[in-house]
C-alpha cells in the first residue's frame, strides 16, 4: 500500500559509529548543522533507522510481552499494557535513573558551598578567608557548574530515546490491534474510528516523551529536597523552615490545580476527537457539501463543536496563568519570609548567608515547585495515555480464524523458491501457484447452517441492543459453481459475504469455510499509489495472470488512457479516477488473488450494461469458471447462468434454487426479474451464442497476430515505461524562515494593535519589578554588612582605648541603622522589609493580569484562525481535495491546529518572559560591575550565532519530521477504510503491518534527527553560558576595588547561575515558537487558498440582465442550456502539463419539466457534464438555468437551487435527521413525508430513536440502497426545480429502482430532470436521451426516434457515416452473444485493423467485431443487452413516444 516515495538508500546515522568524546560533546551532529545551515536538509538526508529503534522488533518484542498479559484474562486477571512496558524497558530506566541522580545532586548541592566561601572574601569584615582559598572556590563554581551542565544532555537523550522506543513499539500495537478490530460491535470500533487511532498514535504516543523525562523527579525530589532543607538549617538554622513551609503549602494547591487540568485536558482531547471527526466527514463529502451549498451549515456544525472545545481550553490556560504566576513568585516570598523570621531572632545578616540561601531556594524551586509538579502532570498524563491504548487493545476482534499471525511481523528468513515470481512471463509461477489443485477439493467450500447473527445498536446499549442482521441461514457453496444472491436494497446482500468473512460473530448456527477467500467489496476500496500496485496489493506479479486479469476486467482500454499506463497513481481512495474504473481496479485485486471462493459484492453496479455484460462473460463465467464465485447483484439477468440463486429479504434466504426452479415458483423472485423470458428464446439465445463463437474462430487467426503486438504493448505498458514514472505530489515544504508576516497575521487575528500594546507594557512592568526585588535585596542586604561592620569596628576601637589609657573610656554612641553613610534615605530596618514586601506584592499582580490577558488574545487569534481556514478549505475549488490527502488536510486542522491551541500559547510566554528576563539579568550584572559589558556584548552575539544555526536546522527538521509522519497517518487512514478487503487477503495484513512499520521507521529516523540536534543545541548553550559565569566570577578578583561589596558578588554569580540552565532552555523556546509558527504558517497556507468564485449574487449583473426576475424565487421553469461547454480538470497553480478536457464543445438544451437521460460507456464524460453544471472544474462556455448563469447568481446559490444526487451517496455520523436537514429549516412533518415519498418511512418508524438515530461513519450502518433512498428524500424535501441524478440508482435492486423512478416521474413531474444512466430500461420512457462519447454529444433524440433512425448523419455531430465507425468513434461495440450475419463480420475485418492503428481507445480484445450499419451507439447499446431485453426496450420506447406524441396533439 506505500507508494514507496521514500524508499532510497540511506547512509548510517553517524552517531552509530561515533567516537565517545564525539558522542558526549554531540559533535556527530555536525554535518546536519552544516547542512542545515545552506538550507539544504530535505527528506533523502534523514539517515537510515538506526537497529534500537526499528518498530518491527520494536513492536514483536511488546507484542510477545502484552500477549503474555492477555494470557493472564483467561485467569480472571485484568492485562495491563503498563506491566508490558515496565517488563520491556524497566530495569534498564531504574538503574540508568539512580546512577544519574546521585552523581548530578551532589554536584549541584556543592556549588552554593564553594558561593559561600567566594562571598565570604569578599565581604567587609573577610571572614578568614585567604586569597588563594577564594580563588579555589571560585573555579568550584565554575567547574562544578560546568560539570552539573554538560551531564544533564547525554542523560536527557537517553532518555527520549527509550520514549521512543516504548512509542514506536506501541504504533506497531496498535496497528496490528487495528487490522483484526471487530467493526460491528458499534461504539469506539465504529464510530470515528480514523480520528481516534490517529489520535492514539498522535497525541497520546507523544506523552511518553515528556513523562520519561520527568517520572523520576516523582522519587528524586522528595529525597533531594530533605537534603537542601538541612544544608539550609545549617546556614540559617529554624527561620529555614518558615520559608520551606510556605514553599510546601504550593505542592497540594498545585497538586490540586493539577487534577483539574488532567480533567480539562481529558474533556479537550473528547471535544477535539469530536471535532476531527466531523472534519474528516467534511473532507471526504465536500463534493456533495459543495453540491448542495451546505458550507455554511457546516461551518455552523463545526463552530459549535469548536466552541465547545475553546471553552475548556480557555478554562485550561486560566488555570495556566494561576500556576505560573504562584511558580514564579513563590521563592520571593519564602526567602522573605525566612529573613524575616531570621533577623526577628536577633541574627546578623551577612551577604553569604542571604545569597547561599538564595542559591538553595533556588535549587528547591527547581526540583519542588517546578519539576514536581510537572513531573505528577506528565506522568499521569501518559498513564491516561497507556490506559487509552490498552483500552483500545481490548477492543473486542475478529474470529475470522485466518492464521495470520500479527504478533511477530519482523522476517527472520529468506523465502526460498522466490525467484520464479519475477522471472519470464511468470509461467513457473503460475504452475506453483496453481499447486493447490492436486489436492482434491473438499465436496462443500463453505457451509452456513441454521446461522443467526446481530448487529450491537449504535444509539444505547438500553433499547435491548440487539438488531438482527441474519437470521437462519442454510447455504452451501460447491467447488466450481456460480452462487448469485438477489433481494431488495438492504435486504442483507452484502451482510451475507461479510458472514462469510467471519465479519460477524454469530449469536446461534454454524459456519464452516474450507477455502481460501477472496472478497471484492461494493465500495470499491483503492489506496494511494499506482493501479498495478492497486491490483497485486502486496503479492508477486505473475504477468501472465495480470494481464488475463487485466483483460478479464475490461481494464486494458482505460490503462491505455491513463498518463502512466498501470504505473499511474491513483489518488487516495481512487479519487482520480471515475467510478466504473474504480470498481472495475477493485474487482481485478479480488480476481488476482489465487483464492478456491470469490466473494463480489455487486462489481456490476458501478459500470454500463456493456462492460458489465463483457465482465460477466469474461471475468466472471469465463476466467472464474473452475473456481467458486458468490456473486450479489441486483440485475437478474445475471442469474440465469448460476447453479444458485438465493433470495433474500430482510436477513433471510427465502428462497433457492437455479433461475428456472425460483422463476415459476417463487413470487419474491418473479418480482425482481426486469424482464420476462420464455425458456424457448433462452434456448434461441444458446444457439445464436454457438454461432458467434464459430464466427470468432473463423477470424481467430488474424486476431492471433494483431493480439501477439497487443500483449508485447501492454507488457512494455507495464514494465518498459520507468522513464513516465508519475511525479510524487509531495506536500510542500516551505524553505527558510518563518515570514514575519505569519507572525504579523498571528498577532492580528489576536485583537487590534492597542491591546497588544497594553499587553506588551504589562510584560515590561511585570519584569521590571521583579527584578528590582533582586536589586533591592541586594542593597538592603549591603547596608547589613555595613552597620555590622561598623559595628565591629567601634567596638575594636572601644578596646584599643581602653588598653592605652586604661581608664574607663567614654564609649562613643553606636551608628543606628539609619545613620549609616551609604544609607541615604534613612530606612529603618523594619522599612527595608515592607519595601522588598511591597515590591513582591506589586509583582504578583502584574504577573498574574499580564497572563490572563496574554492567553484570551491567544485564545482570541485561535478562533480566528481556524474559522478563516475552516472557511477556506470548504470553498476552495475541486481540484485541491484531488490533489491533496485527506489525511494531509486533516492534519492541519488536528496537528496544527491543537499545536495553536495549546502549545504555541505556552511557548510564546515562555520565550517572552525568558527575553525580558536575559536582558534584566544582563542589566543588573553590569550595574553591579560595569566592567562587564564587554563580555556580556561577546556571549550575547556568540548565543544569537548558535541560536541561529540551530534555529534554520531545527526548523527543517521539523518539517521533515512532520511529512514523515503524515506518511505513516495517510497508511492508517488508508486501512480504515479498507479493512474488510484487507482482511480478506489473509497473508497481506502481515505485509501492510510492516509497511506500517517502515513508515513509522522514517518517522523515527526524522525524529532521531530532531532529538540529537535538540540536545547539541543545548549543550554549546550551556558551555558558553558557564564561560560567562568564569568571566564574571574572576572578573571580581581583577577589579576588585575596597567597595566591591559581597551584596554585591552574591547578586552577580546568583544572577549568572540562573542563566545557565535558563539560557539554553530559553533559546529552545524561541526555536520552539518558531516552530510552533510554521503550523500558523501552514493553517495560513489553506486559509489563502483561491477561492471558487463568484459566491454571492452579483446584483448589479442581475437588475442588468434580468430586471423583471423574482431571484428568491428563481428558478421558476428550470430550462438548461449548455452552450460550446469545455470542462477541463484544473491542476494546482503551478503544476505545468496540457490541460485535460473533460468535455469539449457539449451543446444542448433541456426544456422546462423536460426529463432527459445522458448515457455513454464508462468515461465517456457523463459525469463531467454534471461538474460542468455544478461548476466543479473550471468551465468555458456558458450554462444557463432559467437564462441566469452560474457567474451572476453566485455559486452558493446556483447550486442550492438545484438539487443532485452524487454518484456516492454522502451521508454523516450525525442524527437522520441532520442528515436530510443539516440548516435545520424544515418540520418532523415536513421531513416525514420526503421520507414517504421514497418509501423509507417505514424503516425510519422501525428504527427504536426514528429521525433521531444516529447514523454511523459514511453511513456505515445503512445498506448502499438505503444510502440512496435517503440522499433522494433529500431532493424531496427541498422540492428543486432542475433534479440531476449522477447514476443514483446503480447501488440499488430492480424494484427500488422502477420505485425511484416513479417517484421522479410523480413528485418531480413540473421538474427538469437530468439523470447519468446506466440502465436502459429506467431512460427508455425519458422524453429525450443525449449518447455522450468522448466527452462530446454524439446523439440526442428520443429514444425511439435513436432507435428506428438509420444511416443519416448524427444529430449534432455532422460528421458523414463510414461504412464502419472508426474505434476512436465508437468504442462501444457488441459482445459476443449478438446476433448478426457472420458474411459482414468477415468482409469488414480488415477495415477495422487498418482504421484502428490510430484508435485512442479499444474496448477488450473484443471490439474487433464490427458494428451493424443501422443506427448509432445508443441503438447499439439496447441491442447489446440480448434480443428479448432489446426487444422489450424497442417496446418501452415505442409506448413512451406515442403518448407524447399524443400529448402533443392535445396540447
Amino acid at each position: 500500500m506505500d507508494p514507496g516515495y521514500f524508499d532510497i538508500e540511506r547512509k548510517q546515522n553517524p552517531r552509530e559509529t561515533a567516537s565517545f568524546l564525539s558522542k558526549f560533546c554531540f559533535w556527530y551532529t555536525k554535518p546536519i548543522f552544516a547542512k542545515g545551515r545552506k538550507g539544504q536538509l530535505s527528506i533523502s538526508d534523514v539517515y537510515r533507522c538506526t537497529p534500537g529503534h526499528k518498530a518491527a522488533p520494536r513492536g514483536d518484542t511488546m507484542g510477545a510481552q502484552w500477549r503474555k498479559q492477555l494470557q493472564k484474562k483467561e485467569k480472571g486477571k485484568q492485562p495491563s499494557l503498563l506491566r508490558a512496558i515496565i517488563r520491556t524497558h524497566g530495569t534498564k530506566f531504574i538503574i540508568g535513573n539512580i546512577i544519574y541522580a546521585i552523581l548530578d545532586a551532589s554536584i549541584r548541592l556543592s556549588i552554593p558551598m564553594c558561593l559561600e566561601g567566594l562571598i565570604n572574601y569578599f565581604s567587609p569584615s573577610h571572614a578568614g578567608v585567604k586569597a588563594n582559598e577564594a580563588y579555589l572556590y571560585a573555579v568550584g563554581v565554575v567547574g562544578l557548574m560546568a560539570l552539573s551542565a554538560s551531564l544533564v544532555h547525554p542523560m536527557l537523550l537517553w532518555l527520549l530515546d527509550m520514549a521512543m522506543k516504548v512509542r514506536v513499539a506501541c504504533g506497531s500495537l496498535i496497528y496490528r490491534k487495528l487490522l483484526r478490530l471487530d467493526l460491528t460491535k458499534g461504539g469506539k470500533a465504529s464510530e470515528g474510528l480514523a480520528g481516534h487511532v490517529v489520535n492514539l498514535l498522535t497525541t497520546d504516543a507523544q506523552r511518553f516523551d515528556m513523562a520519561s523525562l520527568f517520572m523520576v523527579d516523582l522519587v528524586r525530589t522528595p529525597i533531594e529536597s530533605t537534603l537542601i532543607v538541612y544544608l539550609m538549617y545549617r546556614q540559617i538554622g529554624v527561620a529555614t523552615l518558615i520559608g520551606v513551609a510556605f514553599l510546601l503549602m504550593f505542592i497540594p494547591l498545585q497538586g490540586y490545580l493539577g487534577k483539574i487540568s488532567s480533567k480539562l485536558r481529558h474533556q479537550t482531547a473528547i471535544r477535539t476527537d469530536n471535532r476531527i471527526r466531523l472534519m474528516n466527514e467534511v473532507i471526504q463529502s465536500i463534493e456533495a457539501i459543495k453540491m448542495y451549498a451546505w458550507e455554511n451549515a457546516f461551518a455552523r456544525i463545526i463552530g459549535k463543536a469548536r466552541k465547545k472545545e475553546m471553552n475548556v481550553i480557555k478554562k485550561m490556560s486560566w488555570l495556566r496563568a494561576v500556576m505560573i504566576s504562584c511558580v514564579k513568585l513563590n521563592t520571593k516570598v519564602a526567602i522573605l519570609l525566612s529573613i524575616m523570621s531570621y533577623i526577628s531572632f536577633q541574627n546578623e545578616l551577612t551577604a553569604a548567608k542571604v545569597f547561599v540561601i538564595f542559591s538553595y531556594y533556588e535549587i528547591l524551586k527547581y526540583t519542588l515547585v517546578d519539576f514536581l509538579p510537572l513531573a505528577i502532570t506528565f506522568t499521569l498524563e501518559a498513564y491516561v495515555s497507556v490506559k487509552r491504548m490498552q483500552e483500545f487493545l481490548l477492543l473486542p476482534e475478529v474470529d475470522n480464524q485466518d492464521g495470520v499471525d500479527l504478533m511477530t511481523i519482523e522476517e527472520k528468513f529468506v523465502q526460498s523458491n522466490g525467484v520464479f515470481e519475477k522471472i519470464g512471463n511468470g509461467q513457473q509461477a503460475y504452475i506453483k501457484s496453481e499447486s493447490n489443485l492436486e489436492q482434491m477439493k473438499p465436496p462443500v467450500l463453505i457451509a452456513m447452517k441454521d446461522y443467526t447473527a446481530h448487529w450491537k445498536s449504535v444509539d444505547d446499549d438500553g433499547v435491548d441492543g440487539k438488531i438482527p442482521a441474519l437470521e437462519d441461514i442454510n447455504l452451501t457453496v460447491k467447488p466450481d459453481t456460480l452462487t448469485t444472491v438477489v433481494g431488495t436494497v438492504g435486504s442483507g446482500k452484502s451482510t451475507l459475504l461479510q458472514a462469510m468473512l467471519r465479519e460477524l460473530t454469530p449469536t446461534t448456527g454454524h459456519l464452516h469455510v474450507h477455502a481460501i477467500v477472496a472478497y471484492a467489496s461494493q465500495e470499491p476500496w483503492l489506496f494511494e499509489a499506482s493501479v498495478r500496485q492497486n491490483i497485486l496489493f502486496g503479492q508477486d506479479m505473475d504477468l501472465r495472470r495480470y494481464k488475463q486479469v487485466i483483460k478479464c476486467c475490461q481494464l486494458k482500454t482505460d490503462l491505455e488512457i491513463l498518463p502512466h499506463g498501470d504505473k499511474t497513481v491513483v489518488g487516495e481512495r481512487g479519487a482520480s479516477l471515475s467510478g466504473g474504473q474504480r470498481a472495475r481496479i477493485s474487482l481485478a485485486r479480488c480476481v488476482y488473488q489465487n483464492a478456491d471462493v470469490y466473494l463480489l459484492d455487486d462489481p456490476l453496479a458501478a459500470v454500463d450494461a456493456k462492460v458489465a455484460q463483457a465482465i460477466y462473460e469474461d471475468c466472471i463465467r469465463n476466467f472464474l469458471r473452475d473456481k467458486a464465485t458468490v456473486l450479489v447483484t441486483h440485475h437478474v439477468q445475471y442469474a440465469k447462468h448460476a447453479h444458485n440463486v438465493c433470495v433474500m429479504r430482510s436477513g433471510r434466504i427465502v428462497a433457492q434454487g437455479t433461475y428456472h426452479e425460483l422463476k415459476n415458483g417463487v413470487a419474491e423472485f418473479e418480482k425482481l426479474i426486469e424482464m420476462g423470458e420464455k425458456v424457448e428464446e433462452e434456448k434461441q439465445k444458446q444457439k445464436s451464442y454457438e454461432n458467434t463463437e464459430s464466427v470468432e474462430h473463423s477470424y481467430n487467426k488474424l486476431r492471433s497476430q494483431r493480439s501477439m503486438s497487443e500483449a508485447s504493448q501492454l507488457s512494455f505498458n507495464l514494465d518498459l515505461d520507468n522513464n513516465l514514472d508519475p511525479k510524487y505530489e509531495g506536500e510542500s515544504q516551505k524553505k527558510g524562515s518563518v515570514d514575519n508576516s505569519v507572525y504579523v497575521a498571528y498577532v492580528r487575528s489576536g485583537g487590534s494593535s492597542l491591546s497588544m500594546a497594553l499587553l506588551i507594557l504589562l510584560f515590561l512592568l511585570a519584569q521590571l519589578f521583579y527584578s528590582s526585588t533582586d536589586v533591592w535585596l541586594k542593597e538592603w542586604v549591603n547596608l547589613e554588612e555595613a552597620n555590622s561592620a561598623l559595628t565591629v569596628a567601634s567596638a575594636a576601637n572601644a578596646t584599643q582605648t581602653t588598653n592605652t589609657t586604661g581608664e574607663t573610656p567614654v564609649v562613643p554612641p553606636a551608628t543606628s541603622f539609619e545613620d549609616i553613610p551609604s544609607n541615604r534615605f534613612h530606612l529603618t530596618r523594619e522599612q527595608c522589609l515592607y519595601i522588598y514586601g511591597g515590591l513582591i506584592g506589586i509583582c504578583i499582580v502584574f504577573t498574574w493580569n499580564k497572563l490572563v490577558i496574554f492567553y484570551n488574545t491567544c485564545i482570541r487569534a485561535s478562533v480566528t484562525l481556524h474559522d478563516n481556514m475552516f472557511r477556506g478549505v470548504t470553498s476552495a475549488p475541486m481540484w485541491f481535495f484531488h490533489h491533496n490527502p485527506s489525511g494531509r488536510i486533516l492534519n492541519r486542522f488536528s496537528k496544527d491546529m491543537g499545536q495553536v491551541d495549546t502549545l504555541l500559547p505556552v511557548a510564546l510566554v515562555d520565550c517572552l518572559g525568558f527575553f525580558l528576563e536575559v536582558i534584566a539579568i544582563l542589566v543588573v550584572v553590569c550595574l553591579v560591575n560595569w566592567w562587564l559589558l564587554l563580555p556580556t556584548g561577546v556571549v550575547a552575539v556568540l548565543l544569537f550565532l548558535l541560536r541561529d544555526l540551530f534555529l534554520n536546522t531545527s526548523r527543517e527538521l521539523k518539517r521533515i519530521e512532520a511529512i514523515a509522519r503524515s506518511q505513516s497517518l495517510n497508511h492508517l487512514q488508508a486501512t480504515v477504510s479498507g479493512l474488510t478487503t484487507i482482511r480478506a487477503a489473509r497473508q497481506h495484513q502481515r505485509t501492510l503491518a510492516r509497511e506500517f512499520d517502515k513508515q513509522q521507521d522514517l518517522h523515527s529516523s526524522a525524529w532521531t534527527l530532531v532529538l540529537n540536534t535538540n540536545r547539541a543545541f543545548g549543550f554549546w548553550m550551556d558551555m558558553i553560558c558557564c564561560l560567562y559565569l568564569a568571566f564574571v566570577t574572576f572578573s571580581f578578583f581583577l577589579f576588585a576595588s575596597e567597595d566591591t561589596l559581597g551584596g554585591n558578588v552574591g547578586l552577580a554569580i546568583t544572577q549568572v547561575i540562573g542563566l545557565v540552565g535558563m539560557c539554553q532552555y530559553g533559546m529552545r523556546q524561541t526555536a520552539e515558537v518558531e516552530n510552533q509558527m510554521t503550523s500558523v504558517e501552514r493553517i495560513l497556507e489553506y486559509t489563502n487558498l483561491p477561492p471558487e468564485k463568484p459566491v454571492d449574487v452579483d446584483k448589479d449583473a442581475l437588475k442588468r440582465e434580468h430586471p423583471a426576475l423574482d431571484f428568491d424565487k428563481w428558478p421558476t421553469k428550470g430550462e438548461i442550456v449548455f452552450e460550446d461547454v469545455s470542462l477541463e480538470y484544473e491542476k494546482p497553480p503551478g503544476a505545468g502539463g496540457e490541460a485535460s478536457y473533460a468535455i469539449r464543445g457539449v451543446n444542448f438544451t433541456v426544456h422546462a419539466a423536460e426529463k432527459v437521460a445522458v448515457v455513454g460507456r464508462t468515461g465517456a464524460g457523463k459525469s463531467s457534464l454534471l461538474s460542468a453544471l455544478f461548476r466543479l472544474a473550471r468551465v468555458s462556455g456558458s450554462v444557463r438555468v432559467d437564462g441566469v448563469s452560474a457567474g451572476t447568481a453566485g455559486l452558493r446559490a446556483w447550486r442550492g437551487r438545484l438539487c443532485a444526487l452524487p454518484q456516492r451517496p454522502a451521508l454523516f455520523a450525525a442524527t437522520l435527521r441532520d442528515n436530510l436537514d443539516p440548516e435545520g429549516v424544515y418540520s418532523d412533518a415536513d421531513i416525514y413525508k420526503a421520507l414517504d415519498q421514497v418509501e423509507l418511512s417505514d424503516m425510519v418508524s422501525k428504527m427504536p430513536a426514528g429521525l433521531n438515530t444516529k447514523v454511523g461513519d459514511g453511513g456505515g450502518n445503512l445498506s448502499a440502497g438505503q444510502r440512496q433512498l435517503i440522499c433522494l428524500a433529500r431532493a424531496a424535501l427541498a422540492g428543486c426545480k432542475v433534479l440531476v441524478l449522477d447514476e443514483a440508482t446503480a447501488n440499488v435492486d430492480t424494484d427500488t429502482d422502477k420505485h425511484i423512478q416513479r417517484t421522479i416521474r410523480t413528485k418531480f413531474a413540473h421538474s427538469t430532470v437530468l439523470t447519468i444512466a446506466h440502465r436502459l430500461n429506467t431512460v427508455m420512457d425519458y422524453d429525450r436521451v443525449i449518447v455522450m462519447d468522448k466527452g462530446r454529444v454524439v446523439e440526442s433524440g428520443h429514444p425511439f426516434e435513436l432507435l428506428t433512425q438509420t444511416g443519416a448523419p448524427r444529430k449534432d455531430d455532422a460528421v458523414p457515416r463510414n461504412r464502419i465507425l472508426s474505434k476512436s468513434q465508437a468504442p462501444l461495440a457488441i459482445p459476443e452473444n449478438f446476433t448478426f450475419e457472420p458474411s459482414t463480420a468477415q468482409s469488414d475485418t480488415n477495415e477495422t485493423l487498418v482504421l484502428a492503428r490510430d484508435r485512442i481507445r479499444t474496448y477488450s480484445g473484443r471490439s474487433e467485431v464490427s458494428e451493424p450499419e443501422s443506427g448509432g451507439i445508443f441503438k447499439t447499446l439496447v441491442e447489446q443487452t440480448g434480443q428479448e431485453t432489446a426487444a422489450l426496450l424497442y417496446k418501452m420506447a415505442e409506448e413512451s413516444y406515442n403518448k407524447m406524441q399524443e400529448s402533443k396533439k392535445n396540447s
